[in-house]
């Protein structure tokens, strides 16, 4: 039977920003006006990652304007993605002389501030911006990351909470605070948020996605199907949605439809690997080996490093359709993707003993049974591996601790056999 390895597709559902954040300059001239134009075309650049060529659109600001704000923040932050602090100091030291009370300049010196390794001095200048502009979300953001980094998850919770008593509408400030709610295991919290945003943005089929994610993972099946299903009138071919519906159905075990969602997920969004692998688990759980196998190519074709395909194709190579060296090349792969999996390490060990290196094998059995020890499978494949090496007794602990532990496997006729003839 294939390994079970369901888990609603909640971080895959939400289209957060991670540890994106907003820019710390903040003006914004028309467009017409050459100074904003050269400004708008610098931003662009350094969302892009051009530092160099951003560097240049600001340096000719500053020469058309030396004492533009939004240029030396900019510039600031230039310097700072280079990790020159000096640099980033001496510019938010020039922005101040013009203007103290600029709050992008509070904040970039508290970056300064963080990037020196002096927390307390970062905090204070993030709250000073926040004093002089409460409406100015940079500071909230980047205090809130402070807070995560330090393990302070209600303080984050707090700050992304105040940006958003100011600007209800920062949907990447909802978003952060959706995730993080998530983490700290606040359910009911993230889905309230998850429904403003579904409020603000009715007709985003990625956010009802999100919300039936949440939905699924507070044990609502059927909230979560209806936002699942609206997800996909919005957008019928949103693979996303196919995916945790399918996932949803799993959850109540009607494994028929959780299988044809999975299909047309994968049929919607081809590059979606976690799609293709769950229909071929779910085909090799029914034994249809071939379904299983191309449903596996075709998530590696998606993301050649997926764990979960490679393994379960070495165990049908090594099992089923015999196929060592294949077996034993994909298993090698995983291995590295995945060392401290013993599901990984066990099909890797067992390719390698059937191949008849069985002393390398009993290392990654033994492995695998330090990882999980209440794994049947992994048990019972060091036994056979022991009685490979002809360490009788070692073979007949692990042989009986893995009928005990998994008592109606498949090959427990087979087991009880070997135990039997062990023992005369």
């Amino acid at each position: 039977m294939a390994r079970s390895l369901f888990v609603l597709s909640l971080l895959a559902a939400l289209l957060l920003l991670g540890d994106a954040r907003p820019g710390l300059a903040r003006g914004k001239t028309a467009p017409v006006d050459p100074v904003g134009a050269l400004l708008e075309q610098g931003e662009s650049l350094v969302r892009s990652g051009q530092m160099p060529r951003a560097e240049e659109k600001f340096n000719e600001v500053l020469k058309r304007d030396p004492k533009n704000l939004d240029a030396l923040i900019w510039l600031g932050e230039v310097a700072l993605s280079r990790k020159d602090v000096a640099r980033a100091e001496a510019l938010a030291k020039q922005a101040q002389a013009i203007n103290p009370a600029h709050p992008a300049t509070h904040a970039l010196l508290a970056l300064v501030y963080e990037g020196r390794n002096e927390p307390a001095k970062a905090e204070g200048e993030y709250r000073t911006a926040i004093r002089q502009d409460p409406s100015y979300l940079p500071p909230y953001w980047l205090l809130a990351r402070r807070y995560l980094a330090q393990g302070r998850t209600a303080d984050a919770i707090a700050q992304y909470q105040a940006a958003l008593k100011v600007k209800p509408d920062q949907s990447g400030i909802r978003q952060a605070l959706i995730l993080i709610l998530v983490k700290a295991g606040r359910l009911p919290d993230a889905i309230r948020e998850a429904t403003i945003l579904v409020r603000q943005k009715p007709n985003d089929p990625a956010l009802h996605n999100t919300l039936g994610a949440l939905y699924g993972r507070n044990g609502d099946p059927a909230s979560a199907g209806q936002e699942f299903q609206e997800a996909l009138r919005l957008d019928p071919k949103f693979g996303p949605a196919y995916l945790n519906l399918g996932d949803n159905f799993l959850a109540q075990n009607d494994r028929g439809r959780a299988l044809e969602n999975y299909v047309k997920a994968g049929r919607a969004s081809p590059t979606l690997a976690e799609a293709h692998w769950k229909a071929g688990d779910l085909y090799l759980a029914d034994r249809k080996i071939g379904d299983a196998i191309a449903a596996y190519r075709r998530a590696l074709t998606a993301d050649p490093k997926a764990v979960v395909p490679l393994t379960n194709l070495a165990r049908i190579y090594t099992e089923e359709r015999k196929d060592l060296k294949q077996a034993l090349e994909l298993a090698q792969r995983a291995e590295p993707l995945a060392p401290k999996d013993w599901y990984v390490q066990d099909v890797l060990g067992w390719a390698l003993c059937e191949s008849g290196r069985v002393p390398e094998a009993v290392q990654h059995l033994q492995e695998a049974t330090r990882l999980e020890p209440a794994a049947g499978r992994a048990r019972y494949h060091l036994g056979m591996a022991y009685l490979k090496q002809g360490k009788k007794d070692q073979a007949v602990v692990e042989l009986k601790t893995a009928l005990t532990l998994a008592p109606n496997r498949e090959r427990r006729a087979a087991i009880e056999q070997v135990l039997a003839g062990l023992s005369r």
